[in-house]
């Protein structure tokens, strides 16, 4: 990994000592699909992260990753998985990449009466523009994660991302910490003051 070229350097992540997460006060659900299952195909990865308050202090709100997951799949595989990980975490938010397989994913989970949100990035918003406008929540020491296999996956795909081999869990990490700065969830010192947001308190587990 070259922590010198890195967007998101390894050390700027905080490590949760504890085994067990902190009480999530809004958790999102992140999915980033590929198209069909074989060996030149991207991989599918979803990663679940949750809100909470540092030493329960209102004004300082973290994230945790709480879960990730990736694997090549074919869409029926796609979907049992997508459905069984909604039902595992029951996600405030549940977003899905509107690209390859998500949106048919999209269609089916809406069938099914999952309020799936789609993500649609702008013109000109690629991959390295998502990481960075979301770095600063790094740096600034907002986001945990445990230390375990899955969330290690996670951290070193990261790291040498522009230049890995596989990007699918920083597109699934991006687009959820976006959602959680456009929803006013987590705020840096340099934001512009705004008014006081409620949510109702959820329990998180691993």
């Amino acid at each position: 990994t070259g922590e010198e070229g890195a967007i998101v350097k390894r050390e700027w992540w905080q490590v949760w000592e504890s085994d067990d997460p902190p009480p999530c006060e809004y958790i999102i659900q992140s999915w980033d699909t590929a198209f069909t299952k074989n060996e030149r195909s991207d991989f599918s990865a979803c990663t679940t992260w949750g809100v909470f308050y540092k030493d329960e202090n209102p004004d300082n709100a973290c994230i945790i990753l709480l879960d990730a997951f990736q694997k090549r799949m074919e869409f029926p595989e796609l979907k049992d998985k997508a459905i069984s990980h909604y039902k595992e975490w029951e996600p405030d938010a549940f977003i899905v990449e509107a690209k390859a397989a998500g949106a048919p994913l999209v269609f089916e989970l809406r069938q099914m009466g999952i309020p799936v949100q789609e993500y649609t990035p702008t013109r000109g918003n690629d991959k390295i523009v998502r990481l960075n406008s979301v770095a600063d929540l790094f740096r600034s020491g907002k986001v945990f994660a445990p230390d375990t296999r899955w969330a290690n996956e996670v951290m070193d795909q990261m790291a040498a991302f522009p230049n890995a081999a596989n990007d699918d869990l920083v597109d699934s990490s991006s687009q959820a910490l976006i959602r959680f700065r456009q929803g006013g969830f987590l705020r840096l010192d340099t934001d512009e003051p705004e008014e006081p947001r409620f949510f109702r308190r959820k329990q998180a587990f691993y």
